[in-house]
Formats: C-alpha cells, sequence, structure tokens
C-alpha cells in the first residue's frame, strides 16, 4: 500500500507472523516435522526479502523546501495494467509507467504521500 505503515521488519516482522499463525505437528505425530497455518489477518500482506540498495548523498526537497540532505537510497517502482472478463481471459495486461523514489538511508516506510520519501527522476550516467 502506498502511504507506509503497513511494512513489518525484523523483530516486528516475527511478531507479527507469531501473532498470527498456530503451530502445530505434522500429520503423523512427528515432532521433527511441523505444520505453519496462516491466519486469515495476514492474507493482505506479500512476504519478500528485504533489499538495501547502495547509498548516495541527496538532497531531498518538497514544494520547493529542502527537506534535508544526506545519505539516501532510491526505489524504482515498475506498474502494470491488467484488465480481464468474468470468465478470467486477460484483455489487456501492459506495462503502464514507473515511479523512483528516494528517502532518506534508515528510513523504512518509503510512502511519498506520507512524507516518508520524495519523487526522484532517474540519472543515467
Amino acid at each position: 500500500r502506498e502511504g507506509g505503515g503497513y511494512n513489518y521488519y525484523g523483530e516486528d516482522l516475527r511478531e507479527k507472523l507469531k501473532e498470527n499463525c498456530e503451530i502445530s505437528a505434522a500429520d503423523g505425530g512427528d515432532e521433527k516435522k511441523r505444520r505453519i497455518e496462516m491466519g486469515p489477518a495476514l492474507s493482505e500482506f506479500i512476504l519478500m526479502e528485504r533489499l538495501f540498495p547502495p547509498q548516495q548523498i541527496a538532497v531531498l526537497s518538497r514544494d520547493g523546501r529542502v527537506e534535508g540532505t544526506g545519505p539516501s537510497v532510491s526505489e524504482l517502482g515498475c506498474f502494470g495494467a491488467i484488465v480481464a472478463s468474468g470468465e478470467g481471459e486477460v484483455v489487456h495486461n501492459e506495462y503502464a509507467g514507473f515511479l523512483l523514489r528516494t528517502k532518506f538511508e534508515g528510513v523504512d516506510e518509503g510512502g511519498v504521500a506520507s512524507g516518508f520519501a520524495t519523487l526522484s527522476s532517474p540519472y543515467l550516467c
């Protein structure tokens, strides 16, 4: 979700999973094999590997004012648009653009609208 506040890392992720998963012995009672059942509250989340992009020094500005300067990271998001019929036939599936946002290093959230990041333009060397 855009806006931030919906990401879990480290100990927070561990706690979120612990609160919403049930662990039991696998069928047959083998204690070495466990079965994990995820609760319905986790269905809105996606578990992903955390990436650590290279840092660069940046001046971040918003509405013509400097927000600050310092080490930052940029995140490139590519978007697609898909339209399907009621029967599941894909009618349209195309690339729909990108968003490059930059935030200060150490900021876990990334929402532009919530003020955690600023929009950027790619600079290709």
